[in-house]
């Protein structure tokens, strides 16, 4: 394999180029392990880098960068920054938020040389890179923080794109799904694969075995953000991820106090960025009193619901116990994801290209028949169109018999009745019976070789 970490980064590497070319106060954000560091110094080669070390003094980092790069010694940040920009040289960060552990008065010094120099237009081009959402926002955009207003451009490093990174890693698509369902786009995870190995394989020994290299990594993705004060947090994000992802069921882990669930969840929503609240895709959200809360993150997501659950059985070696666990629930975890999966292949146009669409997500609701769910809704409000979807990964999947029951949740979407075009579709591993029409409505059936040709 290529370097993975460089799969796919050409916009935001060309985007650095650019921004080289002038004085800059750059920011780039990134949950832990996206690829930050080594974007930033592939386009930044000759740059000083310097990386924030929580517990250690600032006094200790100061020498270890003047013993790395033979500079005089420097009593504080400020002045080795000064000096460093008299030098013309382009200054990497890593870890900024760190400093507030180290001395949160580093900021004032920081602020203070970057508005001098500006204000003498004199060269500075400074580039920090943070892990933790809520403190890299505490550092920028809390106004009270003496950097605020301070930066001139801001990367926010997503997940690899999906095509790109199938392309590289050359597998089945059904292997490559499962890979992502569990690693997404992150950059590290993918180079600690051995492709010989199935995925299940490779996912169990990476995260659940005894001796897992990624056994506590959902605990250090959380000491980022959270420190010490991580158990109600995540007794949230255990929950949300066995499937209690409705409000009054949150409530239930806080004696069925409202307001403290809100507060919890409003937090790792907002401050933490970790979860997300979902809402039925034909409604307002803003006015939509149906809401449902999802982990962002797939490897949080998996984590949680297998590890963080089985701790105890993890803590006395009880691995027979936790394959079968695995064994058991994997294909259902890889089936949620598979509608995500999708989805972004729809929103990325890699998939129903010539289907406008303005809207797409998750859809349910209640009817005079009860409650109901539907996989994939997208619609255009100006063309009228609306597509519904449904995703089993299954093999053999009868088309005809999904998509009878897809019609009938279909008239339960109150959305442009009257007018609308209807598209329906079916996504499965493979079918034992296609369709291309039902009922005098569009339908198209993708299997997994369909699905592989769009992105190849």
């Amino acid at each position: 394999m290529a370097n993975i970490k460089f799969i796919g980064r050409e916009k935001e590497l060309s985007k650095l180029d650019e921004i080289s070319k002038d004085d800059f106060f750059l920011i780039v954000k990134g949950r832990r392990r996206i690829g930050k560091t080594f974007l930033l110094r592939k386009a930044f080669s000759k740059a000083i880098y310097i990386f924030i070390w929580p517990d250690k003094s600032i006094e200790w980092i100061l020498e270890q960068i003047s013993m790395e790069y033979k500079l005089p010694q420097f009593k504080n940040f400020g002045s080795l920054l000064e000096y460093l920009f008299e030098q013309n040289k382009i200054i990497i960060i890593d870890e900024f938020q760190n400093f507030l552990n180290v001395d949160k008065s580093i900021y004032g010094e920081i602020q203070k040389v970057v508005d001098e120099r500006k204000q003498k237009k004199k060269v500075f081009q400074l580039a920090v890179a943070g892990s933790s959402y809520s403190l890299m926002n505490k550092v920028f955009y809390d106004s009270a923080s003496p950097l605020y207003g301070r930066k001139t451009h801001e990367i926010d490093l997503s997940n690899l794109d999906i095509c790109s990174l199938f392309k590289e890693l050359g597998v089945p698509l059904e292997k490559f799904i499962e890979l992502w369902s569990v690693f997404e786009g992150v950059p590290y995870y993918y180079e600690l694969i051995d492709l010989k190995k199935t995925a299940r394989a490779t996912i169990f020994n990476l995260i659940l075995s005894k001796d897992s290299q990624l056994r506590e990594e959902g605990k250090a993705i959380l000491s980022v953000e959270f420190g010490k004060d991580s158990r109600t947090y995540n007794t949230v994000l255990t929950a949300i991820s066995e499937g209690k992802t409705k409000l009054n069921e949150i409530s239930n882990l806080f004696n069925n106090k409202k307001n403290e669930s809100i507060k919890y969840l409003d937090i790792l929503r907002r401050e933490f960025n970790l979860i997300k609240k979902m809402t039925p895709i034909t409604e307002n959200p803003m006015k939509s009193r149906i809401g449902r809360y999802k982990i962002i993150d797939n490897f949080l997501s998996f984590w949680f619901y297998f590890y963080d659950k089985n701790r105890s059985y993890m803590e006395q070696e009880r691995f027979d116990e936790i394959l079968k666990f695995f064994n058991n629930e994997f294909n259902a975890f890889v089936g949620r994801k598979f509608e995500k999966f999708m989805i972004s292949l729809i929103k990325e146009k890699r998939i129903l290209s010539e289907i406008e669409v303005d809207h797409i997500g998750n859809q349910w609701g209640k009817s005079e028949v009860g409650a109901y769910e539907i996989d994939i809704v997208a619609f255009n409000d100006l063309k009228k169109e609306i597509l519904f979807g449904e995703c089993k990964w299954k093999e053999k999947v009868n088309a005809l018999e999904v998509l009878k029951e897809l019609k009938e949740k279909a008239a339960f979407v109150d959305w442009n009745i009257e007018t609308r075009k209807e598209i329906f579709v079916v996504f499965a591993k493979s079918f034992s019976k296609k369709t291309s029409e039902f009922s005098g409505k569009t339908v198209h059936c993708f299997d997994l070789k369909d699905i592989e040709k769009f992105l190849k």
